[in-house]
């Protein structure tokens, strides 16, 4: 018995809702799918089209909730103990995606994360940032994630026993982009929950432009600051943060922020670019979470 709750904000649907669908079918399991769309004023029309999948059941949020109160929602409306918690812009790397998920849900874990996976063809040149990002931190073996990160996950795929969990399960203070993962990561590792590590990615396909990203990255941060402010994320949560308040005990951060600030336009210049540099955006990444921290 398996509950799979989609997240989307406008997104198409057809292509996932058939992957999983299919195998759910073939797997003669009992199963749900639930896809709440979080963008009130959007035009996808895929739902129309989902007569011919009796078992999935779509709506229309009448406001925007916020990615973490839209997956307390999904998860508070589904029928099963196991969910599976999947974005709406990714498809399943592997055919036997559901089943390898079932067979981990055997195991006494509570959560089990799949990982996350990009294309290996670069995109075009106004998406690049995103999949250079995607490949370089995202994109980890389930070894590699077990050994370094053993808590770390994302919401994009992701199976939990919701029984093992008090409601509402994520925080729901966040009404923005940002952060949502790592806060239930902390809770995770606060409580030593143990997550399992699996091979069962889902290929990312939904890239944003570099432009959106960048926009995205900075209401994030603005995010991460206030959740180190009041007190749900420590100043270590985030290498980034550790980073910043290292600056701060030694009153480096003034110096580092103006010269941040002269540079800002040349950072954005490279990462806008053909040959986008982390380098370049872990800097300006510090530059906004400083800006940031300062208004606040």
């Amino acid at each position: 018995m398996l509950s799979i709750l989609i997240r989307s904000f406008d997104d198409p649907l057809i292509d996932i809702v058939s992957v999983l669908y299919t195998e759910c079918q073939f797997l003669d399991i009992e199963f749900e799918i639930l896809i709440s769309d979080d963008d009130p004023n959007g035009k996808n029309l895929d739902h129309q089209k989902f007569g011919q999948f009796p078992m999935v059941n779509y709506w229309k949020n009448r406001k925007n909730l916020g990615r973490s109160n839209n997956l307390n929602k999904l998860i508070r409306k589904s029928k099963f103990n196991s969910v599976l918690l999947i974005d709406a812009d990714v498809i399943p790397l592997k055919t036997d995606f559901i089943k390898l998920y079932l067979e981990s849900s055997k195991s006494n874990c509570v959560v089990t994360y799949g990982g996350l996976a990009y294309e290996k063809n670069p995109p075009k040149t106004s998406e690049l940032l995103r999949w250079v990002y995607g490949h370089r931190e995202e994109a980890k073996s389930a070894d590699l994630r077990q050994s370094r990160y053993p808590y770390n996950i994302l919401v994009s795929n992701l199976l939990i026993k919701k029984s093992e969990f008090e409601q509402p399960i994520f925080n729901t203070e966040l009404n923005t982009y940002g952060y949502e993962d790592l806060v239930f990561s902390e809770f995770l590792k606060e409580y030593k929950i143990e997550v399992m590590q699996i091979d069962n990615p889902v290929i990312h396909k939904g890239l944003e432009t570099s432009m959106v990203f960048l926009q995205k990255t900075e209401t994030a941060l603005d995010n991460l600051v206030g959740l180190i402010q009041k007190g749900t994320l420590s100043q270590e949560a985030t290498s980034l943060s550790t980073l910043y308040f290292k600056l701060r005990r030694y009153r480096l951060n003034s110096v580092i922020y103006k010269f941040l600030n002269a540079i800002e336009r040349a950072l954005k210049s490279n990462l806008v670019s053909k040959k986008p540099s982390l380098i370049y955006f872990k800097l300006y990444k510090l530059y906004h979470f400083s800006k940031s921290y300062q208004k606040q």
